[in-house]
């Protein structure tokens, strides 16, 4: 069965992260928040749009169509909030993928999660990052989320197969969260914009420390110098505004995004959506997909609270994954085939696989009519162009 674990990245990969900006990839743009007030429902529609590939292009003739077709794409990533791409043969590499976006009215970003080097680059050159191909993962179920931060968000993504899972398993999911919100029961969703959600992204133990036979006095001025250097550290290297707080038990310090609400409204529609991790990142659902066991991984780094950091009730979080659950797709992908989704829209998510798979992303902002232009890696410094 499927076992639900902290993502971990091999050290080695994490410099690599850190060097997206001067790949001439954009800095991931701040997320848009429209949260607040009376949420009016979007119309019923119909969720994620196939478009196939005419017959018999070149991948060169693939491009030349993707250019004279790209407003007519956008209009049906807007309607629908995601689009499958089948029969293309450009985006089967990664330097394919790269060529495959250009093409559309969209400029690759960095991934919003850079900073932490949660994910490795597939492609350093092309700035396709990894979509959560390893082996130790393999049997880990990634929930359905929007890949997006309290402060930062890529408002499209292209998730690209370059090779199926060699064994079967890894199918692609997708939500449409205007589905998802409308089916929350009224009250969870009260609750939950009410008193918004905290998401821990990573943990200390500290538990040494409460060991130590020292007056309490000593051990609070110990845990308030501990929070002052993590929470330094984290103001100086990571710009995505995390807080820093020890748990109830005082045994584990925790690295927390800033509380947020679970919707959000589309910054050019104005629909509204669920718009959070919460499916992903709870360990208790984590658990209770994995069958009430923690095989495979480890649940104490990763999970979500309420905004005061007290733990959501059970009942709560299994009212939403089965809000979630009623309109999950499930996208098998073949090599070439791209899913093209609206980070505003759409949740996204993973199923397990054997053997090997590579996918991959590229995270895409709207084009603004500027570039972002590097000298060679070894150069420091990158500068903005208007073209």
């Amino acid at each position: 069965s499927c076992s639900h674990s902290r993502l971990e990245v091999p050290r080695q990969a994490r410099p690599r992260m850190l060097l997206a900006p001067l790949l001439g990839l954009l800095p991931c743009p701040p997320t848009r928040w429209d949260a607040l007030g009376e949420l009016t429902p979007a119309a019923p529609r119909d969720f994620l749009a196939v478009v196939t590939a005419p017959p018999s292009l070149s991948p060169t003739a693939e491009r030349e169509w993707l250019e004279r077709n790209r407003e007519w794409l956008m209009d049906e990533l807007g309607e629908h909030g995601a689009l499958h791409f089948k029969g293309f043969r450009l985006p089967a590499t990664s330097a394919g993928l790269r060529d495959f976006c250009s093409a559309l009215p969209l400029v690759p970003c960095a991934d919003p999660l850079a900073s932490v080097g949660v994910r490795s680059l597939l492609s350093a050159p092309d700035g396709v990052y990894e979509a959560v191909n390893a082996e130790s993962l393999s049997k880990t179920f990634i929930g359905l989320h929007n890949d997006v931060t309290y402060k930062l968000a890529a408002p499209f993504a292209a998730f690209a197969c370059f090779q199926p899972a060699e064994l079967g398993g890894g199918d692609f999911l997708l939500a449409d969260g205007r589905a998802v919100l409308a089916t929350l029961p009224a009250g969870v969703l009260a609750t939950l914009r009410e008193r918004l959600l905290s998401v821990r992204v990573a943990s200390i133990p500290f538990g040494w420390l409460a060991d130590l036979p020292l007056p309490p006095s000593l051990l609070a001025a110990l845990r308030g110098a501990a929070l002052s250097v993590v929470g330094a550290i984290l103001s100086a290297k990571v710009p995505l505004d995390l807080a820093v707080a020890f748990s109830a038990d005082e045994r584990t310090l925790q690295i927390l995004e800033q509380p947020k609400a679970p919707v959000n409204r589309h910054p050019a529609s104005g629909a509204p959506t669920f718009f959070s991790s919460l499916h992903s990142q709870s360990a208790h659902l984590q658990r209770r997909r994995a069958g009430g066991g923690a095989a495979g991984g480890t649940f104490e780094g990763v999970d979500v609270f309420y905004g005061d950091l007290s733990p959501l009730e059970p009942a709560l979080l299994e009212a939403v994954d089965e809000a979630v659950g009623r309109h999950v797709v499930r996208v098998p992908m073949a090599t070439g085939e791209v899913v093209l989704l609206d980070s505003y829209q759409a949740l996204h998510g993973r199923d397990c696989f054997e053997g090997r798979r590579e996918h991959g992303v590229v995270w895409l902002d709207e084009e603004r009519g500027e570039r972002l232009t590097c000298a060679a890696l070894s150069s420091k410094s990158c500068v903005r162009q208007i073209v």
